[in-house]
């Protein structure tokens, strides 16, 4: 709100236009009282912005404004002298602004004159031009409300954003780069796209990354792609790296910006398009740069590099890079586990892409210069970080790149050569690369083996299951000899000491998964040793030796060697009955008792507290609790302590909702009783945090292997779908959805799915999935949901789904610490996609005729270039092809439309180079199938294949050239301004004239 500072502005009374009051009544007054001239300014500030907070509240008001009467307030507010009532004015102006009707009669008023007046003027009256600039990109807010922008203008916003002094200037570029978007031909007469080339190489850099996406969505059509000088204007981000740069005296922050440009080109069609022209002398340019012996340049590219093929380095990475030595497999944890490339087993659109942009850089031997960077090992960090990127590349490649493109990042020839070099110094850096190559593949062999056998799915690495060595050794350990025995308790340490710290846990932990499996052994550790006692009393919680242990990364083992404890006493008779009467047990229980409202016994401060379970192993106990609720024997044990009962008294402690969370996700659900009773209730009764944490936690359920468990989880789900709240709907659907992707799970949900009419739209993801059963398409088909969804798609859903999956794409590649969405880029459920998976849905999709249809709108419109609902309904087609043919009872389709040859000419051959990039993709979901493979070879597309033989959906052309390659375009010289200035059309040269004179006349004043 504009202020009047430090004048008081508390002039007249405050106008109330609430319930007892009546708005148009304000209005009326507010406007009576901006009648005359004889008003202080202080005055007029306040009453407009009481007139603007009128607006906020009241919107429909705007509508019963009468615009001449209006208009003459808002006049003399723009005339007045003083710089804050005239900043008043715009914003006033602003906010009455409901249409294109509304905006021409306020243009009326004359206000580009007072516009451009405005912005010549100097800093200091910086509130008045900052209100006209927010008046200015008003007119993007309305249908078609820039073509009401005159030039004059837009050369005033031209003007500003070339003063590099000026405190508005950021606003301004801004500005200019959101109206290049919507009138590339004002801005361009402007010579607006020169100052934004400007902008991208000198700064502000923060703007950076505006300018190039709208410089990007200018490369997309021909119409718009003229005013951009190919080999010039874009070319200034790639100089920063290539100009001559010193050692100590290179500017970092001016080499990053440019970075993040050319990261915005590379994750684009437009961009990668345009870096590919020339031979591409851009893509050359910038892999060449590592060839400059700085290692500051050569960290920003390679740091650049990573992004781009989406790498996220595993967790043994930055101790590699720190100059560890990599000797041991570091198993990853939930946050670094995975590269982006790896994480599902859907067909990815981001995988598909990173393969054609590894292919390219591979053309243009980027292997070669990190191989340089590695062999002059100028700076070891940058050496290893080429190391990395290197191994990194090596094994992305072996699984997107199709065999004859992989094949060639497996010879690293001159690396070879300088280590077999045995006279010279210079085989030690390349003999060191060729070993640390060597272990980073194997890490990220070993990281991911689901990899090695071509398959895409994720591996959850904290199942805990023991490997094939650890079974054969925890056998043999069942049947040792009394001595070895003996000598392994003595080895934990435990009978010698009670201090936990000197305890050796991982032969204790050994010791419970083998040896005292075997009763035998089990009933010496108990009664003719005190091993069983000490580690029991370890455990203890008013012992306070494991409750008070700080909650670290390396303390979780105690948690771990209590879990397998108790493991190791169920699994015997011996062990229960020793377990059920130790004081252990108990004293959980009264821990369990201090928060329970119901239970009398009270504490100032509960062992479970909090802050305690925050900081400390005292969470542990729940996950004790959980081992016990999955054995018969040990829920017995928690009903004799009546824990349960505590337990659902907890549950309903709103104050605690850590407590409840905790105690969800710890207690097992394979055995029908309390535990299942415990989670329904929280689904329902608890708070909406709660709730959403526990609809997403029965997923989990579906990974045991206890077909009532995931019987049970599905009618929880179901019953997740009638919550009050939205958004607990939704993740109970998309759970739903995501849980479809086992046909056996599918079966259940559609067995026990009620009527979803009540959720209208937000269950159709869920829905699409029912068409890929039998019985899933019979349930749609007596709802009447396939032809309703048939029409839709056929007609609104097509081009709906082209803006969904754009949309995905860009949050897929934003860079790590910004994609907080986990887009993932994998295709979306699509709805002829999910008709094809049944022979009932093709007969069904075969009589609509759909499919011709759309290959028929596909030829005629292949080269479309400038209509663009035109082009977004072609992207739809072409993405109902490929989602036909990207399934086995679906390729038929495309053999008797015989579409490939149509779609391979508009990747080629398209003018529109996203509608290329989307043939691309469709291409790629097409050879999905072995008879889809075979039709893209025919047209010179190679596809991958697993060690299987099976194909995995990417392909891309043998010949690059052909895909890459685009034509130089010549840019209308008419639409571009001078080298030596800007020419303006003859009707607005006053307004120019007022840009130019206004400085002069200040200056004239001054003098």
């Amino acid at each position: 709100m504009i202020k009047l500072d430090p004048i008081n502005t508390n002039f007249g009374p405050d106008i109330d236009d609430d319930e007892d009051g009546s708005p148009t009544w304000a209005l009326g007054d507010i406007l009576q009282s901006l009648e005359g001239s004889d008003k202080p300014p202080q005055f007029l500030v306040s009453r407009a912005n009481e007139l603007v907070q009128l607006f906020q509240r009241n919107p429909l008001l705007k509508n019963e404004l009468v615009l001449t009467v209006f208009g003459r307030r808002v006049q003399a507010l723009l005339l007045h002298p003083a710089k804050e009532v005239v900043a008043a004015g715009f914003r006033v102006a602003r906010y009455a602004i409901t249409n294109i009707d509304s905006l021409k009669a306020i243009i009326g008023l004359r206000t580009d004159a007072l516009i451009i007046k405005s912005l010549a003027k100097d800093n200091k009256f910086n509130i008045e031009r900052e209100q006209a600039i927010k008046f200015i990109r008003a007119y993007a807010e309305i249908p078609n409300g820039v073509d009401e922008l005159s030039l004059g203008i837009v050369c005033a916003l031209v003007a500003v954003a070339e003063q590099e002094e000026d405190r508005i200037r950021g606003i301004a570029i801004e500005t200019l780069a959101e109206l290049l978007v919507f009138d590339p031909n004002k801005v361009s007469a402007a010579g607006g796209i020169k100052t934004l080339c400007k902008t991208l190489a000198n700064g502000p850099y923060v703007l950076s990354d505006t300018i190039s996406i709208a410089f990007v969505y200018l490369l997309d059509r021909p119409d718009t792609r003229k005013y951009i000088w190919p080999g010039q204007d874009l070319d200034i981000a790639i100089s920063s790296f290539t100009e001559l740069q010193e050692k100590d005296h290179f500017d970092e922050q001016k080499l990053r910006s440019c970075a993040r440009v050319l990261a915005v080109m590379l994750k684009t069609w437009q961009g990668i398009f345009y870096m590919c022209m020339y031979n591409g002398r851009l893509l050359n340019s910038l892999v060449q740069s590592l060839r400059i012996p700085i290692p500051g340049l050569r960290d920003i590219i390679m740091d650049l590099l990573f992004d781009c093929f989406q790498i996220k380095s595993p967790a043994w990475a930055t101790p590699f890079l720190a100059g560890r030595r990599l000797t041991s497999y570091i198993a990853p944890n939930d946050s670094t586990q995975h590269r982006r490339y790896e994480r599902s087993n859907s067909y990815s659109l981001v995988d598909h892409y990173i393969s054609l942009i590894m292919a390219i850089f591979l053309e243009a031997e980027l292997l070669k210069f990190l191989i340089l960077v590695i062999e002059e090992n100028i700076d070891a960090t940058n050496s290893r970080k080429a190391i990395l990127l290197l191994g990194e590349f090596i094994s992305i490649a072996s699984k997107v790149l199709p065999q004859s493109y992989a094949e060639k990042t497996q010879v690293l020839g001159s690396l070879f050569s300088s280590a077999a070099e045995f006279g010279t110094l210079s085989r030690f850096p390349a003999s060191s690369a060729i070993y640390q190559i060597d272990k980073i593949t194997k890490n990220l062999y070993r990281s991911v083996p689901h990899m090695a056998l071509g398959l895409r799915g994720v591996i959850d690495f904290n199942k805990g299951e023991p490997k094939r060595s650890e079974l054969k050794k925890m056998k043999l350990g069942l049947h040792l000899d009394d001595t070895y025995f003996r000598s392994l308790l003595l080895e934990t340490n435990v009978l010698s000491t009670k201090n936990y710290t000197k305890w050796n846990w991982e032969t204790l932990i050994e010791l419970l998964q083998g040896p005292l499996l075997n009763p035998k052994r089990l009933e010496e550790a108990i009664r003719a040793t005190k091993f069983m006692k000490r580690l029991m009393s370890f455990y203890r919680p008013f012992k306070y030796r494991f409750s008070e242990v700080r909650k670290t990364s390396s303390s979780e083992r105690y948690v771990k060697a209590g879990s397998i404890l108790f493991k190791t006493l169920l699994a015997n008779p011996e062990g229960v009955k020793y377990l059920m009467d130790n004081k252990l047990l108990r004293q959980v229980a009264e821990c369990l008792a201090q928060l329970d409202p119901m239970s009398g016994i009270t504490s100032s401060e509960p062992l479970l507290s909090k802050h305690r379970l925050e900081t400390t192993l005292c969470y542990g106990y729940f996950t004790l609790l959980g081992t016990l609720s999955s054995d018969p024997n040990g829920i017995a044990m928690i009903e004799r302590w009546r824990m349960f009962n505590m337990f659902y008294h907890l549950s309903e402690l709103q104050s605690r909702k850590d407590l409840i969370i905790r105690l969800i996700l710890e207690l097992d659900y394979r055995l029908e009783g309390h535990t299942r009773i415990i989670l329904a209730r929280v689904l329902t009764a608890a708070d909406k945090e709660v709730r959403m944490f526990a609809t997403n936690h029965v997923s989990r359920l579906f990974e045991y292997d206890n077909v009532d468990a995931s019987k049970w989880a599905i009618k929880l789900l179901v019953e997740q779908l009638y919550d009050v709240d939205e958004e607990v709907r939704e993740l109970a659907v998309k759970v739903l959805s995501d849980a479809c992707d086992d046909p056996q799970t599918l079966d259940y949900i559609v067995h026990y799915l009620p009527s979803l009419d009540h959720l209208e739209d937000i269950t159709m993801p869920l829905l699409l999935r029912f068409l890929s059963t039998s019985e899933g398409f019979r349930y749609l088909k007596g709802l009447k949901y396939i032809q309703s969804q048939m029409d839709e798609w056929f007609t609104e859903g097509n081009k709906s789904f082209v803006d969904l999956v754009e949309t995905r794409l860009g949050q897929a590649f934003l860079p790590f610490e910004e994609n907080t969405l986990n887009s993932s880029g994998v295709v979306p459920p699509h709805f002829y996609r999910e008709l094809v998976r049944t022979r009932e849905g093709c007969e069904l999709l075969r009589k609509a005729d759909h499919v011709r249809k759309f290959a028929d709108y596909v030829r005629a419109h292949a080269m479309e270039d400038h209509d663009l609902q035109v082009i977004r309904m072609l992207k739809g087609c072409l993405w109902a092809i490929g989602n036909v043919g990207s399934l086995p009872l679906g390729v038929p389709f495309l053999e008797e439309m015989n579409i490939i040859e149509t779609i391979v000419n508009i990747a080629n051959l398209s003018p529109v180079w996203s509608l290329k990039g989307t043939a691309f993709y469709v291409l790629g979901l097409i050879s999905s199938t072995m008879e889809g493979l075979e039709m893209s070879d025919e047209f010179g597309w190679e596809s991958v294949i697993s060690v299987m033989g099976e194909p995995v959906g990417l392909c891309i052309p043998a010949n690059l050239a052909t895909f890459v390659t685009v034509p130089i375009w010549e840019a209308e010289s008419v639409l571009r301004p001078s080298r030596r200035g800007v020419y303006v059309a003859d009707e607005d040269l006053h307004l120019k004239q007022v840009v130019v004179s206004q400085p002069r006349a200040k200056n004239n004043e001054e003098r």
